[in-house]
C-alpha cells in the first residue's frame, strides 16, 4: 500500500496509521518505496486544544473516497490529546471507509488486541457499564453490540480476578508440534519427520526449564493459580512422554486443588484413551479438544487431516473419562463454511455438554496457506464471519453460556474477533491472566513468552524463547531468577 501521512501535529505515530488502513486493507505492507493498488492519505492538524482537522482519502485503482472530521468535543471519560487526534483521524477514516466500501466497521476504530482491558480499566475505576458502553460507542464508534459484548466480558473478568493477588502466577508450557499444518496456521509449529524426531530432546530441554522455573516462582515468593499445557498439538506426545512431563511439573511447582489446570489436547486424531488417562492421572481436570468446524467439507477446504467422527469419537472418550472441563474451539469464515453448517458445528458442540466453548474468527496471516482476494477466500466484509459470530452469540447465551475471554488479531475476516464462552463457574483463569496481561504468566518452551507484571500492572517485561525447537534446543538458559528479582524489586517495597 502507498501511505501517505501529513501529520502535523506528532501525536500519533506511524504505526496508529497503518493500523487503520489494515481494517480495510488487511495484509498489505508498509515498505519504503513498496508499491500498491491501494493508496491512503492522511491529514492531521491540530487547531486549538483539543480540536484536530483530519482529512482521509483512500483509493484502490480508480475507485476512491474522502472523509473528514473538524473539530473536538468533550469525550464522556477525560483523556489527553493523543485520544482528541486519534478521535478525528478515526472517524474521518472510517467514513471514507464507507463510502468506498459501503459498509461500516463493527469495532470502529479501536485498536489494539484487548478491548476488555480497556473496558474494565474504566469499570475498575467507578465507571458504570452504561457509561462504558457510551464511552466505546461514542468516543470509538465500536458498534453497541460489541460495546456490549466488552463490557459484559470485562464483568465477567472483575469476578474472576478479585481474588487474584499481586504475588500470584500462571504458567504455560509450549510443546509446538503437529501431526500436519492447518492451512489457515501460521503458528509457530512443526509437522515433519526430522522435527519430530527432536521431540524427546525437546522433552529433556523443556523438563530442565520447568525445574528450573518452578524453582524460580519459589525464591520469588509468588503462588501457582494457572497452569496450560498448549501447542501445537501437546496430544502429539504419546502416553509415556505425557505422563514424564506432567509428572515434572508436578514436581517443580506446588499444584493445589484449587490451581487450575489444562491441557490442550487438541487435534482429535492425536487422542487416545491412554493419552488421557494419563493427563487425568496427575491431576489435570481441564482438556481442550478442537475440531474448528463439524463439516468433513469444511475441514477438507482447510487442510485439516481429521474428520468429523474422530473429533465426536474423541469427544466421548473426554466425558467417559471424566473431566470438569472440556472446552471446544470453532472458526467462523472458513473457506467453503456457510451460515448452516457452522451453526450445525456450534449445535453439535453445545449438545455435546462441552462446558467451556471457544468461537474464533478466520485471521488472514503471512505464513498461513490461505491468502487473500486473488484466491477467493478472503472477504473483506466478512458477511459470512460476521453473521457467524453474531449467531454463536445469541444461540449460546440461550444455552446458557456467557463471555469471559476476548481478543482481537489483525486481518480478521469482517474486523470481528475471538471469544471464549463458558457455563458459568467453568471460566479459563489462565486465558484471562495472559491475554489481559493482569497477572506475570512463566512460561517454558519454543515460541512461549514470559511476561512479568509488576503489581500495579504499569510495568511488564518480556522474555521470548527462540521461535524454533532447535534454536530452542541450542539455547543456553533463559529468563533468570535474578532478572527476575531486578524486575519485581523495582516495584515492591519488601525484599525478594
Amino acid at each position: 500500500m502507498k501511505l501517505v501521512i501529513d501529520n502535523r501535529t506528532g501525536y500519533l505515530n506511524d504505526y496508529y496509521f497503518q493500523t487503520l488502513c489494515l481494517l480495510y486493507f488487511p495484509g498489505e505492507k508498509f515498505k519504503e518505496g513498496y508499491e500498491s493498488e491501494n493508496y491512503a492519505y492522511f491529514y492531521l492538524e491540530e487547531t486549538e486544544k483539543h480540536c484536530f482537522v483530519s482529512r482521509v482519502k483512500l483509493g484502490s485503482g480508480d475507485l476512491s473516497a474522502e472523509g473528514s472530521f473538524v473539530g473536538g468535543y468533550e469525550p464522556s471519560i477525560p483523556m489527553n490529546d493523543d485520544f482528541y487526534a486519534m478521535n478525528a483521524l478515526g472517524k474521518a477514516f472510517l467514513e471514507a471507509g464507507k463510502k468506498l466500501f459501503g459498509f461500516g466497521l463493527p469495532w470502529g476504530y479501536i485498536t489494539g488486541l484487548r478491548p476488555v482491558k480497556r473496558a474494565k480499566y474504566y469499570l475498575d475505576r467507578g465507571y458504570t457499564a452504561e457509561q462504558v458502553i457510551t464511552l466505546f460507542n461514542r468516543d470509538y464508534d465500536v458498534s453497541y453490540e460489541k460495546s456490549d459484548l466488552s463490557v459484559e466480558t470485562a464483568l465477567t473478568q472483575q469476578k474472576m480476578l478479585a481474588d487474584i493477588g499481586k504475588n500470584d502466577c500462571g504458567l504455560y508450557v509450549s510443546i509446538p508440534f503437529c501431526p500436519t499444518r492447518c492451512d489457515y496456521c501460521s503458528f509457530v509449529s512443526y509437522s515433519n519427520a526430522r522435527l519430530f524426531s527432536l521431540i524427546p530432546e525437546y522433552l529433556e530441554k523443556l523438563m530442565r526449564d520447568i525445574s528450573a522455573t518452578g524453582e524460580m516462582i519459589n525464591r520469588l515468593g509468588m503462588r501457582l493459580r494457572a497452569v496450560y499445557i498448549g501447542g501445537g498439538t501437546p496430544s502429539i506426545l504419546d502416553e509415556f512422554q505425557i505422563d514424564r512431563l506432567l509428572s515434572c511439573i508436578n514436581k517443580s511447582v506446588s499444584i493445589s486443588p484449587s490451581v487450575e489446570y489444562t491441557f490442550e489436547a487438541g487435534r482429535p486424531d492425536t487422542i487416545t484413551k491412554a493419552k488421557l488417562d494419563a493427563v487425568v492421572s496427575n491431576g489435570v481436570r481441564r482438556v481442550s479438544i478442537n475440531p474448528q468446524t463439524t463439516s468433513d467439507y469444511v475441514l477438507t477446504q482447510i487442510g485439516r487431516k481429521h474428520t468429523a467422527d474422530q473429533f465426536f469419537e474423541a469427544a466421548a472418550l473426554a466425558k467417559t473419562i471424566g473431566f470438569d472441563c472440556i472446552n471446544a474451539d470453532l472458526i467462523a469464515g472458513l473457506p467453503g463454511d456457510t451460515r448452516e453448517s457452522f451453526a450445525m458445528s456450534l449445535e453439535d458442540v453445545i449438545n455435546i455438554g462441552f462446558e467451556n466453548i471457544t468461537v474464533h474468527t478466520l485471521s488472514i496471516k503471512n505464513a498461513a496457506n490461505i491468502r487473500f482476494v486473488g484466491d477467493g477466500y478472503y472477504d473483506p466484509q466478512g458477511d459470512l464471519a460476521r453473521a457467524s459470530v453474531e449467531y454463536a452469540r445469541a444461540r449460546l447465551k440461550s444455552a446458557g453460556y456467557s463471555p469471559y475471554y476476548l481478543y482481537r488479531q489483525k486481518n480478521t475476516v469482517g474486523n470481528a474477533e475471538n471469544t471464549g464462552y463458558t457455563v458459568e463457574g467453568k471460566e479459563n483463569l489462565y486465558n484471562v491472566l495472559m491475554m489481559e496481561e493482569h497477572s506475570t504468566v512463566f512460561a517454558c518452551g519454543a515460541g512461549s513468552i514470559t511476561k512479568l507484571v509488576s503489581p500495579d500492572r504499569s510495568d511488564i517485561l518480556r522474555h521470548a524463547f527462540p521461535k524454533y525447537p532447535y534454536e530452542y534446543l541450542s539455547m543456553e538458559k533463559g529468563l533468570g531468577y535474578e532478572e527476575a528479582k531486578a524486575f519485581f524489586s523495582k516495584h515492591r517495597k519488601d525484599e525478594l
